[in-house]
């Protein structure tokens, strides 16, 4: 009996510190807001409050990648798919400090050669919206939501070119209370808020920070965020002391050597690694 109650309550306190760490997530966090918008009707209700534009929602997907051969891949915190194959890509990115702009463009023009094969007609190229959403408000109009339109000089004539470009922050002034009731909650994203004006979005909070679900969910991610964070930093690691032998002239024998000593690697891993970096005739 004694042992099948100390069983409880050790899975009562692993429980318990699992909420706890997911507790602390809010939806400013690219992984906690992408793993909530999964939810359509969440990311609908997100996208339809942002635009003001009554969009319906049919797809999502999160970290989504697309890969160049040759240049520089990029992976989309958001990209979701209305019903009139409109695009919309949300980016959550609060904290970094960079070319926020030229970052859109990046993205923007890596969706377009996504979606546009060679030989059809650029009137195929799908409409977007790119959400931009940083803490601070870096163009410094004080407004929460800036969009971005393309106007002829000293004309007001508007260039429509199928982008909806919006930069969103959690500073500036909000042209709709639900604008701002939205923004606040993205800070905060307290698991029992109760709200008529994003109730899905809400409940997948609730769910992911106080459902036993949900908190498995936000361990995995986590867990295997971690596993791909010590993996890639081992790689690095590897790198660095090949570089650093060959650099001392060691021999390719004795780098592999002292690889699978070092790292603990096999002499197959050890070999791939330093095929990488020794030149092939």
């Amino acid at each position: 009996m004694q042992e099948k109650v100390g069983r409880s309550e050790s899975r009562l306190e692993s429980y318990e510190e699992k909420r706890q760490k997911v507790s602390q997530f809010n939806l400013t966090s690219d992984i906690f807001f992408g793993k909530t918008v999964e939810d359509i009707d969440a990311c609908q209700e997100v996208v339809q409050i942002l635009t003001r534009k009554e969009l319906k929602i049919k797809s999502v997907k999160t970290q989504y990648s697309i890969r160049k051969v040759e240049n520089r891949s990029v992976v989309l915190d958001v990209l979701a798919e209305d019903g009139n194959g409109c695009l919309v890509n949300v980016e959550m990115h609060p904290q970094e400090d960079e070319d926020h702009v030229r970052r859109v463009r990046y993205h923007l023009s890596s969706l377009d050669m996504s979606y546009l094969e060679k030989g059809t007609d650029f009137e195929s190229i799908p409409e977007v919206y790119l959400i931009y959403i940083t803490k601070k408000d870096f163009i410094g109009r004080n407004r929460g939501i800036n969009e971005i339109i393309r106007v002829v000089d000293g004309t007001g004539t508007v260039l429509n070119n199928g982008v909806h470009e919006l930069y969103v922050n959690f500073e500036g002034t909000a042209d709709t209370p639900e604008q701002r009731e939205l923004l606040d909650y993205m800070v905060h994203s307290a698991a029992d808020y109760e709200t008529g004006t994003f109730p899905h979005l809400a409940a997948r909070v609730r769910l992911l920070k106080e459902k036993k679900e949900g908190i498995d969910i936000m361990c995995d991610i986590l867990d295997r965020e971690r596993a791909e964070g010590k993996a890639e930093g081992m790689a690095a690691g590897i790198a660095a002391f090949i570089l650093d032998n060959l650099e001392e002239h060691k021999t390719e024998e004795q780098i592999l050597a002292k690889l699978v000593k070092r790292f603990s690697l096999s002499q197959e891993e050890a070999g791939k690694y330093l095929a990488e970096y020794i030149p092939k005739d």
